[in-house]
């Protein structure tokens, strides 16, 4: 009885086993072929994390500089969108915390640039060249983090990249004539 489970369990290993995804069932060409197995991460694209970023970041400041044309919401709008740019370019990346971070030193240069402004005009300190002097020195702070960010997401892009061909998993079925067992063998590479 237990030899008949065991022949049976070995052919349900065997059956399951030929059941296998058609892509990873190749020729003895192709296997020689691959140095590696296909990555268990989908690989991301470093140009369309750039197009995010870059698009990102151009759409808010054409919408910014448009909005006395424009008026009323869509000036809040792109105000409100300005820190976000480049950081779309790091959450398709799958680097999330990096975003973040450029999104709050951006938000933060922003809000304080705001912050001063607005003091300074409550404490009658309101001159032309005062505002110009801000906000040039905030449209060049903003910027300047926008090329930073930007310069790093193909960085981003490729350690993400690596980390998915470091993982890899092969599961097959194992026959032992010694101990007369059968059973699944799982293989996790890194």
């Amino acid at each position: 009885m237990m030899r008949r489970m065991g022949a049976l369990l070995a052919a349900g290993l065997i059956v399951a086993s030929l059941a296998l995804p058609l892509r990873a069932q190749g020729s003895r060409e192709n296997r020689k072929s691959q140095s590696q197995p296909p990555p268990a991460v989908k690989l991301k694209s470093e140009g369309t994390a750039m197009a995010y970023a870059v698009v990102g970041s151009i759409v808010p400041w054409v919408l910014f500089f448009c909005s006395p044309a424009l008026q009323g919401a869509t000036a809040y709008l792109s105000a409100l969108t300005l820190p976000i740019g480049p950081s779309l370019g790091y959450f398709y990346a799958g680097a999330p915390g990096r975003g973040l971070l450029g999104m709050g030193i951006r938000a933060g240069v922003i809000v304080g640039l705001v912050a001063l402004g607005t003091s300074l005009h409550d404490a009658g300190h309101d001159s032309p060249t005062l505002t110009s002097t801000l906000f040039f020195s905030g449209v060049i702070a903003v910027a300047s983090s926008y090329a930073i960010d930007i310069a790093g997401i193909r960085k981003a892009v490729r350690r993400h990249n690596l980390k998915a061909h470091g993982l890899q998993m092969a599961v097959a079925p194992v026959v032992s004539p010694k101990s007369k067992t059968v059973g699944l063998q799982v293989q996790f590479s890194f």
